[in-house]
Order: C-alpha cells, then sequence, then structure tokens
C-alpha cells in the first residue's frame, strides 16, 4: 500500500496516492491495528512464558481472531489503493488475501473463538458485581460521613 500511495507514475486529479484522505487514513488505521494485533500476540506470548498455555487460552483466542482479521482488513486496504490491479496476478495481494482468509477458518471459525472467549470473560461478571457494590457501599459511608445526604449517582452502580 505505501507502494502504491507514493508511486509518482499514479497521480490521480495531479496528487501522488498519499495525499489523498481516504489512502492516508487507511495507511494510519493500518499501522494502528498492526501494532494492537504485535501487543496482543506478545502479551499471549509472555503469559505462556510466566505460567503455561492453558494460562492464556483467552489470550491465545484473541489472537486467532484478530491477527487474520487485521491482516485481512490492510491487504484489502492494500488492494483498494491498487484498484483492479490489487485483484490481478501482477500484485500478490489476491495470493495474501485467500491464504489469510483461509487462516480465519483453519483453526476453527472465528464463531467458536468468539464463544470461548466471551464465556471465559463473562465468569468475570459475578465477581465484578461485588467490586462494584464494595464501591458504592464505600462511597455510601463517605458521603455520610461528610454530611452529604444525595447519594444518587452511587445508587445506580
Amino acid at each position: 500500500m505505501l507502494s502504491r500511495a507514493n508511486d509518482p507514475r499514479k497521480m490521480p486529479f495531479g496528487k501522488l496516492l498519499s495525499k489523498q484522505g481516504t489512502i492516508i487514513e487507511g495507511i494510519a488505521r493500518s499501522r494502528m491495528e498492526i501494532d494492537a494485533a504485535r501487543l496482543l500476540v506478545l502479551n499471549a506470548a509472555h503469559t505462556i512464558d510466566i505460567s503455561d498455555a492453558k494460562s492464556a487460552l483467552a489470550e491465545i483466542a484473541e489472537i486467532k481472531i484478530m491477527v487474520p482479521t487485521v491482516a485481512l482488513q490492510v491487504i484489502d486496504r492494500a488492494v483498494q489503493s491498487f484498484g483492479g490491479e490489487g485483484i490481478s496476478q501482477n500484485t500478490p495481494l489476491a495470493q495474501m488475501w485467500a491464504h489469510t482468509r483461509l487462516l480465519r477458518i483453519a483453526d476453527g471459525p472465528d464463531e467458536v473463538h468468539l464463544s470461548q472467549l466471551g464465556k471465559k470473560e463473562n465468569k468475570r461478571g459475578k465477581d465484578l458485581l461485588k467490586k462494584l457494590q464494595l464501591q458504592s457501599e464505600r462511597a455510601d459511608k463517605l458521603f455520610l460521613k461528610y454530611g452529604k445526604t444525595d447519594t444518587s449517582i452511587t445508587a445506580r452502580l
């Protein structure tokens, strides 16, 4: 995408593609998404290193969903920057897209990983409710201690 965006032979409307708002936004989004996906992978690796793979099941599920999805989004933006040439055999993008799409189903569809991740995350709900209740009780005590009677803020928690 970067090579296409800065190719002086491609100047629609008299400007490089990199001077077009949508292309430069796509470059920025791609960088952020790639970095976010890398950090998820590093986090999973760190969790495995300090404990074991079983302890990192949630992190592994996250990367099994996120990394191929991000890769497809980035490749798709690159295809868009090339226009029709992006889906031809003149660039490796079509093949990259097909191989990356396969990754989203090779180790089970995203829905399976999302379901497992959602169930694991949802187990935290009871503990979080307890924490919120404790915070609310502490806030109520502070309100009373300082002579405030309006505790409507904490009542909503």
